[in-house]
């Protein structure tokens, strides 16, 4: 039934693009549809309502079907990966949204759309390392930008007695910091023969496609980005080897070496009591595959590698105690460039969403022969607290 359903709404999809057509061109010229065209307009107009009825028919009985429950229901002994794959070739054909619901579940079903959003952002969680460490907020409908007050410190305590008089102490420094958003989007295709075989992995397909386009280009933006209707990376902020005292808010403190094959136990050790035991407790090591394999080699002075591997499969390395992650976006070295960062990026680095999540438009104008899912969303990134952020640079 459901085959049938959707064979039903792909004619009438395709008897309006028709009378669109008819319309469009004849607004083109400037005139009115002539009598030949009034009559096949009218005639698709009449197709088109017998096809709604034949649709109200079969949703009707549909949600009939749904309601009896799982037992005596054809439609929920479809899995729910089935169902999701069949609204969604619709979908991604017609443009049509109605009624993209998943079997029935508890909560009476699910729509498929925002199904792709929860896969996508699942995976984007799952495959972004930046994701995994740093900060992820979510604006409401409305806000375009993330604003967060942050304290640089200064503020005093004084000793007081009973009966004397209490001055006033000093005020802390506040920052204000702005994390705007910037779009991103992914433009994945397929042809119509693949969407015709019901064995494709409709949702499955997208969420990969989507996942690894955005997945490499939140990475990049999220370590690189220069500001510029894109994020502002990680490492695009300024650097100095100025201590929390005296550095500028806003700028990160570095650590120097000529080079990555510089790079001993000690500069680690420099890196790892530069930043501030509040820090620390929850710090990680961020680098390069090439970087990782490098320092693997390291000892200390007793001649013990300072490198341990994970306990189990899944667990991180650790050096110096604290977790290793590797982004392979970072710098494998070269003059001026942050090969290592250790620090909390849960305070140190956010990420900012946006409420609407993944949104997504079809096209099958554009490309004759392809069905395209234009798929895009909003993302925004920067350091919030430059003292829970060290690094290691290389000079040369």
């Amino acid at each position: 039934m459901l085959k049938k359903l959707i064979e039903l709404r792909q004619q009438k999809a395709e008897k309006v693009a028709e009378m669109r057509a008819m319309l469009d061109k004849a607004e083109k010229e400037n005139r009115s549809l002539d009598e030949t065209e009034s009559v096949d307009f009218d005639k698709l107009k009449d197709l088109v309502k017998q096809l709604s009825d034949e649709i109200s028919k079969y949703e009707t009985v549909a949600d009939e079907e749904r309601n009896l429950g799982a037992q005596s229901n054809p439609l929920e002994t479809r899995s729910t990966k089935q169902f999701s794959n069949d609204e969604l070739r619709h979908y991604i054909k017609t443009g049509e949204l109605r009624n993209l619901t998943t079997a029935n579940g508890e909560d009476g079903g699910y729509s498929v759309i925002p199904q792709l959003d929860k896969e996508v952002m699942k995976r984007l969680t799952d495959d972004s390392v930046m994701r995994q460490l740093c900060n992820v907020v979510r604006l409401p409908i409305g806000a375009k930008e993330y604003k967060k007050l942050v304290s640089a410190g200064g503020a005093t305590v004084e000793h007081g007695t009973e009966g004397t008089a209490r001055n006033g102490t000093a005020s802390p420094k506040l920052h204000e910091v702005t994390i705007a958003l910037n779009s991103i989007y992914a433009y994945p295709k397929t042809t119509q023969e693949i969407l015709d075989f019901s064995s494709i992995d409709v949702l499955g397909w997208l969420t990969d496609e989507i996942t690894e386009t955005f997945t490499e280009t939140e990475e990049v933006d999220l370590t690189s980005g220069d500001g510029n209707k894109k994020s502002k990376g990680l490492l695009t902020y300024e650097r100095t080897t100025e201590n929390d005292k005296v550095r500028p808010f806003g700028k990160l403190q570095k650590i120097e070496v000529a080079g990555a094959a510089n790079i001993e136990a000690d500069t680690l050790i420099d890196a790892f009591y530069t930043l501030h035991s509040k820090y620390r407790k929850n710090a990680v090591w961020m680098m390069s595959s090439t970087i990782a394999a490098a320092l693997q080699k390291l000892k200390n002075k007793n001649g013990d590698y300072i490198w341990r591997d994970g306990l189990t499969t899944d667990a991180p390395a650790t050096l110096l105690g604290r977790p290793v992650y590797f982004l392979e976006t970072m710098p494998t070295g070269g003059a001026n460039q942050a090969v290592i960062a250790f620090g909390d990026f849960k305070r140190g680095y956010f990420i900012v969403d946006h409420e609407t999540g993944v949104r997504t438009r079809p096209d099958n104008l554009t490309e004759p022969g392809f069905y395209k899912v234009h798929t895009d969303k909003y993302l925004g990134g920067g350091v919030v607290d430059s003292n829970a952020i060290k690094v290691i640079e290389t000079t040369a």
